[in-house]
């Protein structure tokens, strides 16, 4: 039976305190320098952030690796450590198993639709409208 991941729509406003952008840049196969695609032939692209959070009432930073497809690099007119909102939010938990298919922990992954300025005011992309 192959895993089915389990994938839930986070409401950034309610978990973070603000989610800041890093960098951007292409998905790669491991051990290449070749972009990996969608299905539909889409570049696959990483966005790193850091993601603030209260905890134990104290704040807390994670950089996260947030997955998106995006025929232009996600993140290109941003500069560093701004504030942005991930349209399309979602967070994914499958089975981590070891080479025996033994269940050994949680494999956790994020994506996205795509990566706005909070200080953005113009339209959005005609990828985030359709969805």
């Amino acid at each position: 039976m192959i895993p089915v991941p389990q994938i839930y729509a986070i409401d950034q406003a309610a978990t973070f305190e603000r989610v800041l952008f890093l960098s951007g840049e292409p998905k790669t196969r491991f051990g290449s320098d070749v972009q990996e695609t969608s299905k539909d032939g889409v570049p696959k692209w990483e966005v790193q952030l850091v993601a603030s959070f209260r905890q134990f009432g104290r704040s807390t930073n994670e950089i996260i690796k947030v997955g998106i497809t995006a025929h232009h690099q996600p993140g290109a007119e941003l500069g560093p450590a701004e504030p942005v909102q991930l349209v399309g939010f979602e967070i994914g938990v499958m089975d981590k198993k070891n080479r025996e298919g033994q269940v050994v922990g949680a494999q956790v992954w994020y994506r996205c639709q795509e990566v706005r300025s909070l200080t953005a005011t113009g339209p959005r992309t005609k990828q985030a409208e359709a969805s």
